[in-house]
């Protein structure tokens, strides 16, 4: 169980970096691929929300246990 938080924040931290990187991309003059820059940010944003998901799934499981156990 911690170790899959571990890895969601890893992968919320993954996905914050890529979306700032293709945020920086649009913003620069000339854009190069501004099409494909905007498909990553919501790709990037997919991901965060995929993971903060597996944060809450994580949190209603050990909030069971600790239940179970008390």
């Amino acid at each position: 169980m911690i170790a899959s938080l571990g890895s969601a924040m890893s992968g919320m931290a993954s996905a914050t970096n890529r979306f700032d990187r293709a945020s920086a991309r649009i913003a620069q003059e000339p854009q190069a691929d501004p099409v494909g820059d905007r498909v990553a940010q919501l790709t990037a944003a997919h991901a965060f929300a995929a993971n903060v998901a597996t944060v809450r799934t994580a949190d209603d499981m050990l909030g069971t246990l600790i239940n179970i156990v008390a």
